[in-house]
């Protein structure tokens, strides 16, 4: 084998290095992307089934109107955490793309704790309002 050879078979499993970086780098903010859409359609979910049950209640009662609860307050406290964990995303993605194409790649230790934080806040908030929610009759 030739030294022309050997530097192209280097510079290809370079580039195919390179491309498997870039090609994890998108799988992970896909990941991120997919957890964003489990916690919106959890939030979605929760705040109308929550208005369901108003409903039946304000069926079998004849009372009152069904108002706004807590759970409404929880599909947009989760809508907005959904949103901001694909700002995130977005922001981890391009950094690493940035570094991966300067050789410069550092791990995002706090984009992986925001994540977990966010995740850590949907947990507690229904565990609050799964606790707080009388149980039906």
């Amino acid at each position: 084998m030739n030294r022309k050879d050997n530097e192209n078979r280097c510079r290809q499993t370079g580039e195919r290095q390179h491309i498997q970086e870039h090609l994890a780098n998108e799988r992970t903010f896909l990941s991120w992307i997919r957890t964003s859409v489990a916690i919106l359609a959890f939030g979605f979910v929760i705040e109308k089934f929550s208005a369901y049950l108003r409903f039946l209640e304000y069926q079998g009662s004849m009372f009152s109107t069904p108002t706004r609860g807590v759970a409404a307050y929880l599909g947009v406290a989760f809508s907005i955490m959904s949103g901001l964990v694909v700002i995130l995303a977005a922001a981890r993605y391009l950094q690493t793309r940035s570094q991966i194409n300067q050789g410069t790649y550092r791990p995002s230790l706090t984009a992986d704790l925001l994540l977990a934080a966010t995740l850590l806040l949907v947990t507690v908030l229904v565990v609050i309002y799964l606790l707080r929610t009388p149980l039906p009759r």
